[in-house]
């Protein structure tokens, strides 16, 4: 056990270097000169959304989920007793598997649509990408992330695409509202929750990893407005390029296409943490950590998926360990997965600090995505790390809100507050 804690701490893939006061700290320094439009590696994309008016009832909305790894669509509405999901349907994302170019991806949207535009004129387009957002709601791409592959996406619109192809095909479309899914959590957290909240943060924990706001406009200087209100801001957090990165975690970004881009998504998303172990085992068999028959196994490995790594971590074992070999897959996975943890906390840490929610009533954290809902490992860390932190430290309040279907449901809100 000791000789893997010195090999961690040699390769700088550690938990403990991530500090819970130090990282919080710089954050909300990045989230500021984002808010200000300053260089900062966190550009707090404002959404256009406000939150003021009431949700429609009875009301549908066509919504679509273009997600880190499915793609989505239904028809969704609400009424006294919370939403209504109809028509869902889910498909493989296009470009996850093998590249598309941006028209055949706008036209596979448009297919899946389509048949649902008789329920609703109305579209909700959450898009789980970096993303720029109009003040008319359209959506014009930034990047992608998780190696998905639409070529010629940089610089398009999402809704004009969108609207021009449905139109092109006599379909008649009402409006298109585009939105990030941190947003939507957010939104569907604050739709369907019971509990009296101070405010509420969005995060989604999946495939990706990113977090959203709510922010007075004064807040947002580069907006250069002085009309009162909130507005949902996404952080775009996993392109922080703060957190210490272990040689691990280099050895594995410069095997990818986008080398130094969206640093912590690689440190902490179910993309890549699979792979991050999968490296970090690599290097701890190489330096005579693991028998000679598991280190032929590790070696042999190309690609780990997370719930993968989560099995193992969780102590359900590939064939071929011994008891010492076990022992040590456990150490380093659960350690990577505590670090995982230190970094989201920290960037919810940070947004508690900047918006002061949850000094007095709880704040509603909305959570999204598998690795929050499915790991064993990621959730008690997150939440020990919150107590101390938030909780202790900070003497703040916090509930994680969690239920089927939220971007999807936040999408369909997003577009009946409109």
């Amino acid at each position: 056990m000791i000789k893997v804690a010195q090999f961690m701490k040699a390769h700088g893939m550690d938990a403990e270097r991530v500090d819970l006061n130090a990282y919080t700290k710089a954050i909300v320094e990045s989230m500021k000169a984002g808010l200000a439009g300053d260089e900062s590696s966190l550009p707090m994309i404002p959404t256009y959304l406000t939150t003021g008016r009431r949700l429609a009832r009875n009301e549908k909305a066509v919504v679509i989920d273009a997600g880190g790894t499915n793609f989505r669509t239904a028809v969704i509405s609400f009424n006294a007793k919370g939403a209504v999901v109809e028509s869902q349907s889910t498909q493989p994302m296009p470009g996850s598997s093998e590249p598309v170019s941006w028209d055949e991806f706008i036209e596979n949207v448009a297919d899946a649509v389509q048949p649902l535009m008789g329920e609703a004129k109305n579209i909700g387009f959450c898009f789980s990408y970096p993303v720029e957002i109009t003040p008319e709601r359209d959506g014009k791409v930034l990047g992608l992330t998780k190696q998905v592959d639409i070529r010629g996406a940089c610089g398009s619109y999402l809704g004009s695409s969108l609207r021009a192809e449905l139109e092109r095909r006599g379909v008649q479309v009402g409006r298109i509202v585009v939105l990030n899914d941190t947003p939507a959590t957010l939104l569907a957290a604050k739709a369907l929750s019971k509990g009296a909240y101070s405010g509420f943060v969005g995060l989604v924990a999946g495939t990706g990893c990113n977090t959203c706001c709510e922010l007075e406009l004064g807040s947002i200087p580069k907006l250069g407005t002085d009309k009162s209100g909130k507005m949902l801001v996404t952080l775009e957090s996993g392109a922080f390029d703060g957190f210490p990165r272990g040689d691990c975690d280099l050895a594995m970004d410069e095997d990818l296409p986008d080398t130094g881009e969206y640093t912590a998504e690689k440190l902490i998303s179910g993309r890549y943490l699979g792979q991050v172990c999968m490296y970090t085992l690599k290097q701890a068999a190489r330096e005579g950590l693991f028998s000679e028959n598991a280190a032929t196994i590790i070696e042999k490995m190309t690609e780990v998926a997370t719930p993968t790594i989560d099995k193992w971590g969780s102590g359900r074992f590939h064939k071929g360990f011994n008891s010492e070999d076990r022992v040590n897959l456990v150490y380093i996975i659960n350690e990577l997965f505590e670090r995982a943890a230190r970094c989201i906390a920290c960037k919810l840490c940070a947004i508690l600090e900047l918006t002061g929610d949850g000094a007095g009533r709880p704040v509603g954290i909305g959570v999204d995505g598998s690795l929050f809902s499915a790991s064993r490992l990621l959730r008690p860390e997150l939440e020990k790390f919150m107590d101390i932190y938030a909780g202790e430290i900070m003497g703040r309040r916090y509930e994680f809100i969690n239920f089927e279907n939220m971007s999807l449901i936040g999408t369909a809100a997003a577009v009946l507050l409109s």
